[in-house]
């Protein structure tokens, strides 16, 4: 009897865990969150305010409101103001909702004959490869799937564009690179031997 006792209380206990753990993005529709931009020196700290239910696209914003609900701003380690700016606007753009996937490969140099939803063409080809790269990297320690797909089908449609004797220089200058500055392979094996 004394077991029945000590289970009673306990069921009532975990339901009440549950609606908890679902609050956060379902009891209020208009909720923000503020995403703080925080530099690799420190010092970025430009903020930026988005929907909670618009943060859906985001495993990392949501594994962070899973484990507090509560939480009101989320620091944004290793990406820059600049880049948090257009990922928030990505975000805010699909309003939580993942866009249709992309095809692979990439069988077109025009973003607008790969993606399905025009915004995004029009998005990601405002941008130089230096910023696409930064998007990438940004979507990707954000982890948000559907951007990422969309820098790197925007690279590959850059890549498409190119002769072979432009990509082997390209190739040949990262190669260099990588030997002036001590990036080799080689190099590498031989720091885990020795």
């Amino acid at each position: 009897m004394s077991t029945d006792t000590e289970k009673k209380p306990d069921a009532p206990l975990e339901a009440t865990e549950t609606v908890k753990d679902e609050g956060g993005l379902d009891d209020d529709e208009d909720a923000e969150i503020t995403l703080k931009a925080v530099g690799d020196d420190g010092k970025d700290g430009k903020s930026f305010n988005v929907k909670k239910k618009f943060c859906k696209l985001s495993n990392f914003v949501m594994t962070i409101l899973k484990g507090d609900p509560s939480a009101t701003e989320i620091e944004v380690r290793q990406v820059g103001s600049e880049t948090l700016d257009n990922i928030v606007k990505y975000l805010n753009e699909h309003k939580g909702e993942e866009p249709p996937p992309l095809p692979c490969p990439v069988r077109s140099t025009e973003m607008a004959q790969i993606v399905s939803v025009k915004w995004d063409a029009e998005f990601i080809d405002a941008f130089d490869k230096k910023a696409i790269f930064e998007i990438i990297l940004g979507a990707n320690y954000m982890d948000i799937k559907s951007l990422l797909h969309l820098g790197c089908a925007k690279i590959a449609t850059l890549i498409k564009k190119l002769d072979q004797k432009e990509i082997n220089r390209i190739i040949e200058e990262e190669e260099k690179w990588q030997k002036e500055h001590g990036g080799g392979d080689k190099e590498k094996e031989e720091m885990k031997e020795g």
